[in-house]
């Protein structure tokens, strides 16, 4: 990251930079738009329909969201770069960071869907952490090897359902056929703008 230029990325690409300034000021602004891009195909791959063998336990809904993340990182090595590559600057890290929350809100929602959750303060601070668990880690494997190895996603798993068995215990029963889910703040909003 630190050897990228602006005037190289130009080259790269075939275009001037002078022509290149009028779309992207400066190398911050092509970062955000590399991360706004993946952002949305990062969340798309998240967020396919879960399959009979990742919903037995909340735990195994985790593994399953963890996984498909590591598997989207390995295919697109560059915004990997950006989002867990450990060197993004801090500015261009929070766009990652606030997508997170969001993700978070997805992933608990989730769980909430098929799971009785218990009553518990700061639910979706909590769901923000612990995504922002398994974000550390990756960015540690990117770190000490340059990639996202099977043994630091393993241990993402273990570090993001360590912590939540904290605050969910577990094993905790599986919502009955028909038994509404208690919203979050964030499964409102969607829900408003799907009746909007």
């Amino acid at each position: 990251m630190a050897d990228v230029t602006y005037s190289a990325v130009c080259a790269h690409a075939g275009v001037p930079a002078s022509s290149a300034h009028h779309f992207y000021p400066d190398l911050d602004a092509i970062f955000r738009a590399i991360l706004e891009t993946h952002r949305h195909a990062l969340d798309a791959a998240l967020m396919r329909p879960l399959k009979a063998r990742d919903t037995r336990s909340w735990q195994t809904i985790v593994e399953c969201l963890v996984d498909r993340a590591a598997r989207y990182h390995r295919a697109n090595p560059v915004s990997a770069k950006l989002a867990v590559g450990g060197e993004t600057p801090p500015q261009i890290k929070r766009i990652d960071r606030d997508a997170d929350r969001e993700r978070a809100g997805f992933a608990l929602n989730l769980v909430e869907e098929l799971f009785v959750m218990p009553r518990f303060p700061d639910k979706e601070r909590v769901a923000y952490v612990a995504t922002e668990l398994v974000d550390t880690v990756f960015t540690a494997a990117m770190l000490a090897t340059g990639r996202l190895t099977s043994p630091y996603v393993r241990l993402a798993k273990v570090a993001a359902i360590g912590f939540l068995t904290h605050y969910i215990g577990a094993k905790i029963p599986r919502r009955a056929a028909g038994q509404p889910a208690r919203f979050t703040r964030s499964t409102r909003k969607t829900a408003g703008k799907k009746n909007e």
